[in-house]
């Protein structure tokens, strides 16, 4: 299938629009709720995960246009890349290694701006007390 209604979607980790992202903790497991919209992820940068930390990333790709995939990956991450239809949701575990800035990206070509589709996960030494957040940095087309 190409195309899914955004509507339609039941996945139990699904976000419908920018508003319902959001990141949570469970013990060692995190769980980011996010999307991805020509040409942004939401959130694109998020500190407090730690060493050793089972990370979920969940997808929501926000496109109703059939054509407009969005890839997403994890630099140096064990893990392949997902590839989100337009209105479906995939989920990528990431467990990370090393203490640093990590940057996560669009992995297949959707628009003009493909390459502002990017942001960084801030991974912290395993029992620190980074408190975990995500934001996601203003859009502003005339920068």
């Amino acid at each position: 299938m190409k195309f899914f209604k955004i509507e339609e979607n039941n996945h139990p980790y699904v976000a419908k629009g920018e508003k319902e992202t959001k990141i949570e903790r469970k013990g060692n497991e995190v769980h980011v709720w996010m999307t991805t919209i020509r040409s942004h992820f939401t959130p694109d940068n998020i500190e407090g995960v730690k060493i050793g930390d089972e990370v979920y990333f969940h997808v929501t790709n926000l496109e109703q246009d059939w054509d407009v995939p969005h890839g997403f990956a994890i630099k140096g991450a064990a893990t392949a890349e997902l590839l989100v239809m337009p209105g479906e949701t995939q989920t990528l575990k990431w467990v990370p290694d090393q203490v640093g800035v990590v940057p996560m990206y669009c992995t297949d070509f959707c628009s003009a701006l493909h390459q502002e589709m990017q942001g960084y996960i801030r991974v912290s030494p395993a029992g620190s007390k980074v408190e975990l957040k995500a934001e996601t940095r203003s859009v502003d087309a005339g920068s």
